[in-house]
């Protein structure tokens, strides 16, 4: 009996294209990036028939990248330095190129965490493509993973360290769903913890379960909705769930908030105004940025400043001063601090 064409193509593996932002891994990566693990990555999506890595293969620390890449069947794509985001460019067009000229590749996977890709995860996914991303923790923007269909953690699932942690979800992987709603809450909750106090998009906390359980569908314990099934935890004090920067949050459950059942500012505006109340409440008229921070995490249970579209904290601040609610400068120590007018004097913290 003779397949048809559609009956063919599914099942046929997809063909898969890796494009990898070097300069960018290899700055967030201790070491070598394991491309043997990268390639696996690739090749359980499918046939990998592209793959390509971006940097200026000239500089001394590149050069031998370059030979082993070539020999493993990646090709080296050579973007000179000089110009800033050369690499995001060229990686950026090859992408789109490639999705225009061969139809038949339907998964591209992106090696990089930088958030300046969200615009080709959003040209790609319309096309009918798969979108992967591959990033380090410490590099990966939770903006990309609100607009990519699996969004992957180097060292948690390409190549995990495994160094005796025990509370690493990784250890876990592929193990079945807990039965009771409880379980699963609470290891929400301990997904959460890890992420250091920062609020966790909900999308990626899904994510992290299927990671963690090979896979999850919330329909198993009765919701449409993953969203509301994360309410009922809400309610029950596993978590807390917040809506900030137009999306969902989830941060701690709040029991040691100063506020109880305190939310996320929804703005900026609201939030600059807390930290003034902040820096007012000090004991120092120079509150230093860390203590800014702390006084957050520690009344809404978790805060992150990407929530609100920044990639580190000080830049969010610089916006507040643009918008006249408090002012920066350094003190001697070289040490960044916030301050409200009028300027006190220039003395050390």
């Amino acid at each position: 009996m003779t397949m048809s064409k559609s009956e063919e193509q599914n099942n046929f593996p997809s063909d898969v294209a890796m494009f990898i932002d070097w300069e960018n891994m290899h700055g967030f990566i201790r070491g070598k990036a394991n491309v043997s693990a990268l390639r696996e990555v690739a090749e359980g999506h499918g046939r990998l028939v592209l793959a390509k890595a971006y940097a200026d293969w000239r500089e001394t620390r590149f050069q031998q990248d370059s030979l082993v890449l070539y020999k493993i069947g990646f090709e080296p794509v050579y973007v000179p330095a000089g110009f800033k985001n050369n690499v995001d460019v060229k990686l950026a067009t090859d992408c789109i190129d490639f999705a225009y000229k061969h139809p038949n590749i339907r998964v591209f996977i992106l090696v990089t965490g930088d958030g300046d890709f969200i615009h080709v995860a959003t040209a790609l996914r319309p096309l009918g493509k798969k979108v992967v991303v591959i990033a380090q923790s410490n590099n990966a923007s939770s903006r990309l993973g609100d607009l990519v269909d699996t969004l992957l953690i180097y060292e948690q699932d390409v190549n995990p360290v495994t160094n005796g942690h025990s509370g690493d979800m990784s250890r876990v992987k592929r193990s079945k769903a807990p039965t009771q709603l409880e379980g699963v809450f609470k290891d929400i909750a301990d997904i959460i913890r890890r992420e250091e106090a920062s609020p966790i998009l909900l999308t990626n906390v899904k994510q992290k379960l299927i990671r963690a359980y090979g896979r999850f569908d919330q329909r198993d314990f009765g919701f449409e909705k993953f969203k509301a099934m994360i309410m009922v935890g809400a309610e029950k004090g596993y978590f807390a769930l917040n809506t900030a920067g137009l999306r969902d949050w989830l941060t701690l459950a709040q029991e040691d908030s100063q506020i109880a059942n305190a939310e996320l500012p929804e703005g900026l505006t609201d939030l600059f105004r807390e930290i003034e109340g902040i820096i007012r409440a000090s004991n120092h008229p120079k509150a230093l940025l860390s203590y800014v921070k702390h006084s957050l995490i520690k009344k809404y249970g978790g805060f992150d400043e990407s929530v609100y579209g920044y990639n580190q904290f000080k830049q969010m601040m610089e916006e507040g001063v643009r918008q006249g609610y408090f002012k920066l400068g350094t003190n001697g120590k070289q040490v960044d601090f916030a301050y409200l007018t009028p300027t006190p004097s220039n003395e050390d913290s």
